[in-house]
């Protein structure tokens, strides 16, 4: 008998396991949906171009320092006819082979800070590129939540319509003026359509959550309920400052936006070292090899080689240079300024993010409550109803209340994904493997305090 319980817990094991994976392979999960979309959308692809062409300028500029190495070759054949200095004609071929290496020594740190330049630049493309996947992986999940909130407003709203006519005892909501029905009838009436009313409204926004699901993720239909409601993961939480001070600390420090800015001071700054550079000497060195055969068309041949170094002083660049180094220094004033300005909207985004997220988790808890008070009192409502206690008014309005209190419920679940999406951003550390728990253990939105 023990072999065949045990025979049995193994075979349910097995069955179990491959429920899941079918389950999960066939799930429209937000992480499978961002990775697709992250793989082929044009705001991505463009992301990555850019990042590669900034790549290739640091290469370009590097390059100004590679020796210039050219070859040159000549031929041909010089004729003489009765020419003064000889009474006979000749005719002479010749060939000239010339191997030259010019070297950019020194210009005063101008390319130096070019090259710097295009690092910076770089470093800047790979935020941004970073940035139009955080952007992207927002708006995917805001598209992913918002349909599956939108479902559940439908679902809440058709449930309740169906419970107020049938508690009501309602099917028709035309009244005529002066009918004399009585005022419960009325009520009940006025109740239903208010219901009907709701549902209408929730299948406009279903029907447009619906077409930006489409329209973001390149699909021409979506089945709703192959998408599973995401969970917080453990790794993001786990990322979420604990306090105001803490995320605007790891906001000063991280965020790509204020980077960026500090990029663009030191840009400036490097402009304005090209610029000085304009008032100060380059040096330059040649080695050139020569092989020539009768290069004077005197039948002779020689090879010559040279080698020379020149210096440079830019005499008018006292004043001819004077506008840009003055523009240059005008541009790291303003970059400087602008540092500042994104100083303080980066510590005011770092806040408002912060209370979204403490905003979210507290209205979830009292969501959750909510919803669960309100279950009770309609349980209540419809025993004290089949009990003769109370009248279908009582029932209907703990309906109402219920309805209300799970639409409210499933957007404070969906806000506080959001808000940790949000926060996590602000700060640099949302990636797509951290926004969704995968694993079959815990609840929507389950978190750790």
């Amino acid at each position: 008998m023990t072999f065949i319980v045990s025979i049995l817990k193994k075979f349910f094991v097995v069955i179990t396991l491959v429920l899941f994976t079918f389950l999960n392979a066939s799930a429209e999960t937000l992480t499978n949906m961002v990775n697709q979309i992250l793989d082929s959308h044009e705001d991505i692809i463009n992301a990555k171009k850019e990042l590669e062409e900034a790549d290739r300028d640091i290469t370009d500029a590097i390059l100004a320092y590679a020796p210039d190495l050219s070859v040159k070759y000549e031929s041909g054949r010089n004729d003489k006819y009765g020419a003064a200095s000889d009474s006979s004609n000749s005719q002479l071929n010749f060939k000239t082979w010339d191997w030259t290496w010019k070297q950019k020594i020194m210009d005063s740190g101008a390319t130096l800070n070019g090259i710097r330049n295009k690092q910076l630049e770089s470093e800047k493309s790979e935020l941004d590129f970073i940035t139009a996947r955080n952007d992207l992986l927002i708006e995917a999940a805001d598209a992913y939540l918002g349909l599956i909130k939108a479902g559940e407003k439908l679902d809440a709203s058709v449930a309740a319509e169906e419970n107020t006519r049938a508690t009501s005892g309602q099917e028709e909501i035309r009244v005529q003026v002066g009918s004399g029905l009585a005022s419960d009838v009325l009520k009940a009436k006025r109740q239903l359509a208010s219901a009907q009313k709701t549902v209408i409204t929730d299948e406009k926004s279903f029907k447009s959550a619906v077409f930006t699901f489409e329209k973001l993720f390149k699909i021409d239909a979506v089945e709703t309920s192959s998408l599973v409601k995401p969970r917080l993961s453990p790794e993001a939480l786990a990322l979420v400052p604990n306090s105001m001070d803490a995320t605007v600390e790891l906001a000063l420090a991280n965020n790509r936006d204020l980077m960026k800015s500090k990029m663009d001071v030191d840009i400036a700054r490097n402009d304005l070292n090209v610029a000085l550079a304009g008032f100060g000497p380059s040096v330059d060195g040649e080695i050139k090899y020569s092989d020539k055969k009768d290069a004077s068309h005197t039948g002779g041949s020689h090879y010559e080689e040279q080698l020379k170094v020149t210096v440079e002083f830019p005499i008018s660049g006292i004043y001819m240079e004077l506008p840009s180094y003055l523009n240059d220094r005008s541009a790291l004033d303003r970059a400087i300024n602008d540092l500042a300005v994104k100083e303080r909207d980066t510590v005011k985004k770092a806040k408002d993010a912060w209370i979204e997220y403490s905003n979210a988790r507290t209205m979830l808890s009292y969501s959750e409550n909510e919803a669960t008070i309100a279950q009770e009192l309609l349980t209540i409502a419809k025993k004290e109803r089949a009990a003769d206690q109370t009248d279908a008014a009582a029932v209907l309005s703990a309906e109402e209340a219920l309805e209300s209190s799970l639409k409210d419920l499933s957007d404070d679940s969906m806000s506080l994904l959001t808000s940790v999406y949000e926060i996590l951003d602000v700060i640099n550390l949302l990636e797509p493997s951290i926004i969704e728990n995968t694993k079959i253990e815990g609840t929507f939105n389950a978190s750790s305090s």
